[in-house]
């Protein structure tokens, strides 16, 4: 059995379908990171405006440069306090602010300083320190790359204002007040790019931790008690592969009591239903990958088969290349793989895998972040997948209980007053009508009898393996012949099969549901119960010569769902056993159901 499904490897089924993985930063802040660019921008818009005000006292109050030049200063100072303004003004009456008022603030920030030291700048001038607040925005609003770009822009026009100081044309120059001078240069651009190296790398590293704690409360949120273990798991799943830019993705487990092994597979954002597969004893060792470190990450290049791999130990320790530089791509077709180990209890152990990932530079960064996460969602999950057993038993054990508070008082009941109907109805024989309405009466007394027996059956837990399944059914089929008086026989072509528990639980409720449908609703005379194995499937066949579906023709379990038709609580069923289902109806003539379940056999849970 391969490790997963190669058909899945060739669709581009996620978010991103290039090879390069943007930064690390934005695929958290799109997953976990909430954004807060209202109120970011609110702060630098009264601190821009504060700063503008406090620049244009300092001017009146200790110009700078020669009289010309200080008309020229107060006129760019007030210029500078009007955008100010007018951008706090719009951030105050339009709400969430757009991408490009974000870039219109930003240019803003860096245009202002660059004309103040090109027009109005003295010798000992502060107005480059509003350089220091456009990379101060920056590293507000982004982060280490859109902050590192804000500083060469900054350097970029101190050199651009210095070659047109030196070199530029002479009408110019006596309307610039900016004295060349190479090694003031140097100084200013050399702090223009450490100020900004060290505010993104801050601004950086502060957001990654913000936005890490963000996602890590979110998953840790869709794995709390209460909540079905599928649904949280193919949550978390999904957030995993979106964070990590893959796809498909999946998650394979191993029980040390049982030595049992279990793959939740979650094949795509197109089929976000998570499919439970249980591990063929032979492939576990494959599939659990023992012989490959803790956590890892593999790339394959020029499809070779093997290529370059980052891996962690158990302690979140980097692993040489020698010790890692032999081992193989361990799914044929992936190009390239994530694994993280985790433990869930102390009988299983787990590892999660997740095809065709793309991690960005700081590869080592981002596996010891997943593989913090997946330490804090094991448990989490296995509490999960603990409660809802303790639900199910609870709830297995109360329907058992009302069965048999059925059994024991109302079923006995009605029977009792459908003899003493029958007696009244014997005694009242010379009377037609009275003996008539009796009559009714009694078959009323008699479906409800019925009604409540399947009603009973079905809140029954079937607690039936595969060695039990065939005998389970066939002991079905005869109670409801005796009870129905409808002819139903069952035919099994196999003397035993192989099916998981879980399988042939639905299969059997499958077969109860269909037993009530065709006396409830076909009004048959005879039906058939077949069961069998072909072509790699396992094949359980419900004919009846009825009244049939109020349709005609030949659908499978697809087009059943989209015209709406068809037996719903078969339907979820079949489904939730990953099998296929085709219903074949002549109206007035009877109706054929064909359930088919693959035979490396499909589980559920949750």
């Amino acid at each position: 059995m391969p490790l997963f499904d190669q058909s899945l490897l060739n669709k581009d089924t996620f978010l991103v379908s290039h090879s390069f993985a943007p930064r690390f930063l934005t695929r958290l802040r799109v997953a976990g990171l909430k954004q807060e660019d209202l109120r970011v921008e609110r702060v630098l818009g009264f601190s821009r405006l504060l700063l503008a005000l406090t620049s244009l006292i300092a001017w009146v109050i200790h110009p700078a440069g020669v009289v010309t030049h200080y008309h020229v200063g107060l006129f760019l100072l007030l210029a500078y306090t009007a955008a100010g303004l007018v951008l706090l003004m719009q951030l105050q009456m339009g709400g969430e602010p757009s991408a490009k008022f974000v870039l219109a603030a930003q240019v803003n920030d860096v245009g202002w300083p660059a004309l103040l030291c090109l027009f109005a700048e003295a010798p000992n001038s502060v107005f480059f320190v509003l350089f220091l607040f456009a990379m101060i925005a920056a590293a507000f609003r982004w982060g280490f790359v859109e902050t590192m770009a804000t500083a060469l822009i900054s350097a970029a026009l101190l050199l651009f204002q210095a070659i047109i100081v030196a070199w530029g044309p002479a009408v110019l120059r006596p309307l610039l007040f900016t004295p060349v001078e190479p090694a003031r240069l140097l100084m200013r651009c050399g702090f223009v790019l450490m100020a900004g190296s060290l505010l993104g790398f801050l601004a950086e590293t502060e957001k990654e931790l913000r936005a890490e704690i963000a996602l890590t409360n979110r998953l840790l949120y869709l794995a709390r008690i209460g909540g079905r273990f599928a649904v949280a798991l193919q949550n978390i799943l999904s957030e995993l592969a979106h964070v990590f830019q893959g796809g498909p993705v999946y998650e394979v487990v191993a029980q040390s009591s049982t030595g049992r092994a279990f793959r939740w597979e979650f094949p795509s954002s197109a089929h976000p239903t998570v499919q439970v597969q249980e591990v063929a004893p032979a492939d576990k060792d494959a599939e659990m990958m023992w012989d490959y470190p803790h956590t890892f990450f593999m790339k394959r290049e020029n499809n070779k088969a093997r290529g370059s791999i980052t891996a962690l130990d158990e302690e979140g320790r980097r692993l040489d290349a020698a010790q890692v530089r032999h081992l193989e791509m361990p799914v044929p077709g992936a190009k390239s793989l994530l694994v993280v180990s985790h433990e869930m209890g102390r009988d299983w152990c787990g590892r999660f895998v997740l095809l065709n990932a793309k991690l960005g530079l700081g590869r080592e960064h981002e596996l010891r972040f997943a593989q913090n996460l997946m330490r804090q969602l094991a448990p989490a999950l296995y509490s999960v997948y603990l409660f809802q057993g303790f639900r199910s038993r609870a709830g297995v054990t109360e329907r058992a209980r009302v069965a048999r508070e059925l059994h024991d008082t109302a079923i006995q009941s009605l029977i009792s007053i459908e003899m003493q109907v029958d007696v009244l109805r014997r005694r009242a024989s010379g009377d037609s009508r009275l003996a008539s309405e009796l009559e009714r009466i009694q078959e009323l007394l008699r479906h409800e009898v019925l009604n409540l027996r399947e009603l009973m059956q079905s809140m029954r837990p079937v607690d039936i393996g595969p060695h039990q399944l065939l005998d389970f059914i066939a002991e079905l089929v005869e109670r409801f012949s005796r009870d129905t008086g409808v002819a139903v026989r069952f035919i099994s072509e196999l003397q035993e099969v192989t099916l998981p528990a879980a399988t042939c639980r639905e299969l059997a409720r499958v077969v109860q549901e269909s037993l009530v449908n065709i006396r409830k609703h076909s009004g048959a005379q005879s039906a058939v119960v077949r069961f069998a194995a072909q072509h790699g499937l396992w094949k359980l066949v419900i004919n009846d010569d009825g009244n049939g579906f109020p349709f005609a023709g030949r659908f499978t379990l697809q087009e059943l769902d989209d015209l709406r038709r068809g037996p719903t609580v078969i339907k979820e069923r079949v489904r939730a056993v990953g099998g296929d289902m085709v219903i074949e109806s002549t109206p007035g003539h009877g109706s054929r159901l064909e359930v088919t379940i693959p035979q490396k056999g499909y589980e559920v849970y949750g």
